[in-house]
Parts: structure tokens; C-alpha cells; sequence
């Protein structure tokens, strides 16, 4: 089988069939590239760009996109005009109308080395509503050489009538022993240097840094970076600390000392309570199967332990309550409040 997409990892549904699609001439004008930040959207959006360009898209002798004609070469260093990338103004938190005016003023003239043209409009979710109808004027009647990736964190951001007219690519995550490759192979000794440095000072830190990634390889390459690990880890050990409590029966001050070091900030608390959230999740799973897959836990057997201590009741009072505390805070209620009601529920 024809090698697709070969610098995405994983999305192996994904890479065949924009593989057979861009191979057999029935590649859509538009697609919206779905997923968080980190995923691999612009690996995929320049994997495409090439594929399309590729000198032997149609041969199958080669992999798509081949990574070594001239046009893929060009693509992959960044020095190609056909390949245009559109993004919010600089300090913008969204995209507003005159930056696809600007697109369609343009994008009728003619392409300078490639057949194609191809826009990639980064963070397209941030577009506002005008932006977005100002865009489906293009999409509705492209010019035959151009196509568009959206590259997209929330899909629901996208009004209907765009999302009809460029079909859905959902990035996949990535599974940990895949992660585990690709930070550790030879083709990127930068990366893997960094990747055993940190398995060889603290391995449990490294296994840490896999959960932690959640399937994105963007976020594990930027947790390689000590200042962007150590608060998260930091985060990490006070949400197994507090499960550790809950399994003790601890109740009134330790908890709530351990809450109010949480942080004062609705950032810090939300961070600490997605850590709980996950910790949780993965103690009900393991009360239902010792194999349930792991988010938060690095060591089974110690989280195996940890869950037995639990009633399958009690974990799931505690699953609502931490819910319902990120559910307060994302409508904007007050953190010290938000804060004592959780211990309230986490005691009851």
C-alpha cells in the first residue's frame, strides 16, 4: 500500500484517504482540519500542499507527498508563493472581515510555479461572523486552481454554511507509545537528546510528559521545555495528593489548604481541577477493569491500589463535584466561592 502522508503521525484513515483522494484527481476545493492546538493541523496542511504539488502524486512507485522533487522541496523549506497562509492580525483575538477581503482580492490571480494555490487559514474558528461571509462568497464559486484548509480548534465556531461546503477532517491523538517513537528516533537528534536527558534524570517526569501530551505531538514537543513541564507537573502532583486524601477520609483543613494552593487565578484553579478531572476519570475506569486505558496515572499497580480505596458511588459524587466546580468557573463565577463549594461537596 501506497505510503500517504508519511511526516503525519498516526491518522493512518486520515493520511489514505487524502492520499487516494489527491491521487485520483477528486481532492474538494475546501477542508476544515479539526483539532487542538498541537495536533498536527499544520503538519497535515503542508503534507497536503506538497501531496498536491508533488511531481509524482499519480505514480505509486513513490510515497504522497514524494519529500524530494523540487516542489515538495520548495514547500517544505517555506519558499513557495502558491502556498499562502492567512492568519489573524497581530494582537487580534480574532479575524476579522478586511483580512478576507484581502484573500478575495487576490485569489483570482493565477499561480506563479505550482497548478495550484492553495490558502491556509490558521485559527479559521477566530473568524468573526461577517469574516466567515465574506469567506463563503469564495467558497460557493473558487477559481478551478485554488483550495483552502481551514485550520480549526472548534468546529461549532464555523457557521453551517461553511461547514457544508468543506468537508471535516478530524485530527486524531496520538497513542503514547507512538509519542514515545517519535521523541525518541534518530531523525530528530535535537529532540531525542532532549527526550533521553529526561528519561535518564526522571523517568516518572517523562511518563508524565506522554499523559500530559494527550495525544498531540505540538504540546509533547513544547513539554520537553522544562518551564513549560514543571507547573504542570506541579499541578499533577497536588491532583493525585487530593485523591490520595479523599482515599484517607481526610476532611476539613488539609483539603481546603490543598484547594486554596490551587491558585487565586481562574487559569491556575481550571488547570488543577482538569488534572483532578482526568485523575478521577481514570480511578472509576480502573474500579471497572485493571486494563482501562490511563490519562493522568503513570503507574497502574499504585492506581489500581488507589481505586480500590473508593466506593464506584463515591468516585462519581466526586467526578459530578469537580464538573460542576470547572462548569462554575467557565460561567464566570467567583474562584474563592467556586473553591469552598467544591470542598463542601467534596466532604459531604
Amino acid at each position: 500500500m501506497r505510503d500517504c502522508m508519511p511526516r503525519l503521525v498516526g491518522n493512518i484513515a486520515l493520511r489514505e484517504r487524502l492520499g487516494e483522494e489527491i491521487a485520483s484527481g477528486v481532492f474538494s476545493h475546501a477542508y476544515i482540519l479539526l483539532g487542538p492546538r498541537g495536533c498536527g493541523k499544520h503538519t497535515l496542511a503542508q503534507s497536503i500542499a506538497m501531496a498536491l504539488a508533488c511531481e509524482h502524486r499519480t505514480d505509486g512507485a513513490f510515497p504522497l507527498p514524494c519529500g524530494k522533487c523540487a516542489a515538495c522541496r520548495k514547500i517544505a523549506e517555506g519558499n513557495c508563493p502558491d502556498i499562502l497562509t492567512v492568519g489573524r492580525e497581530q494582537d487580534k483575538t480574532t479575524m476579522g472581515v478586511d483580512v478576507i477581503r484581502s484573500l478575495r482580492e487576490e485569489v483570482s490571480v493565477l499561480p506563479n510555479d505550482l497548478d495550484v494555490k492553495i490558502y491556509i487559514i490558521e485559527d479559521a474558528h477566530t473568524m468573526t461572523t461577517q469574516a466567515q461571509n465574506a469567506l463563503l462568497l469564495t467558497l460557493e464559486e473558487p477559481p478551478a486552481f485554488v483550495r483552502f484548509l481551514l485550520l480549526c480548534e472548534d468546529g461549532n465556531a464555523l457557521l453551517e454554511t461553511i461547514r457544508s461546503r468543506a468537508p471535516m477532517l478530524r485530527m486524531q491523538p496520538i497513542a503514547k507509545e507512538e509519542l514515545r517513537a517519535h521523541l525518541l528516533s534518530p531523525d530528530r537528534p535535537a529532540i531525542a537528546r532532549k527526550a533521553k536527558e529526561l528519561i535518564e534524570h526522571s523517568p516518572e517526569d517523562f511518563e508524565a510528559l506522554l499523559c500530559m501530551a494527550d495525544g498531540r505531538i505540538g504540546r509533547a514537543l513544547e513539554l520537553l521545555e522544562e518551564k513549560k513541564r514543571t507547573p504542570l507537573l506541579a499541578h499533577r502532583a497536588d491532583a493525585a495528593r487530593l485523591c490520595r486524601l479523599l482515599a484517607d477520609g481526610t476532611k476539613g483543613g488539609e483539603l481546603l489548604e490543598l484547594l486554596l494552593g490551587f491558585g487565586k487565578s481562574r487559569e491556575d484553579v481550571n488547570v488543577h481541577l482538569l488534572a483532578v478531572q482526568q485523575a478521577l476519570r481514570d480511578l472509576v475506569l480502573l474500579g471497572r477493569s485493571d486494563t482501562a486505558p490511563l490519562l493522568f496515572f503513570t503507574n497502574r499497580d499504585d492506581a489500581i491500589d488507589l481505586s480500590a480505596k473508593f466506593t464506584a458511588a463515591t468516585l462519581l459524587q466526586y467526578v459530578a463535584a469537580t464538573d460542576d466546580a470547572l462548569d462554575a468557573l467557565a460561567a464566570n463565577a467567583n474562584v474563592r466561592l467556586a473553591i469552598t463549594q467544591y470542598l463542601c461537596r467534596l466532604t459531604a
